[in-house]
């Protein structure tokens, strides 16, 4: 048994991630994205010129991993990707008219279930909790470097 307030602080927040992530899989589910691909996809289409390294640190997951998610979007037709004009080495990684269309569909889903989820919350105790919450993450990130 978990004896703590940290312990039971971190397995409320990861019990909170679960049913959070459950919620966007259902809301999403019919889109052909998954929660990381849309992830993905949002980051590739506010970064003109991301790399698949820029795009694994921003979803911070592993080259490799990142990697192995371009691969599955370039064959389901999200993304493209073409070697970068200043090191070949490189892949630039860019959305399809697919992708944005897909993007433009959910941007309304995704407010109204953010909507739901925080209803509970005034806007100002959004803030609070989005600063705390980031605050804990990069302490967290500090330690991991």
């Amino acid at each position: 048994m978990i004896a703590s307030d940290i312990g039971l602080i971190g397995t409320t927040i990861h019990r909170v991630a679960q049913l959070i992530q459950q919620r966007i899989d259902n809301e999403i589910g019919d889109s052909g994205l998954t929660r990381l691909s849309w992830m993905a996809a949002a980051h590739v289409e506010d970064s003109p010129g991301l790399t698949i390294g820029d795009l694994a640190g921003r979803l911070e997951v592993g080259r490799a991993t990142a990697g192995q998610l371009v691969d599955r979007m370039v064959k389901g037709g999200w993304v493209e990707r073409s070697p970068s004009q200043s090191d070949r080495r490189l892949q630039i990684v860019t959305v399809t008219p697919k992708t944005r269309a897909m993007l433009d569909e959910l941007a309304p889903r995704q407010s109204a279930l953010e909507d739901e989820i925080l209803q509970d919350l005034s806007p100002d105790e959004r803030c609070v909790l989005l600063v705390l919450l980031e605050r804990i993450r990069m302490r967290l990130m500090q330690r991991q470097g």
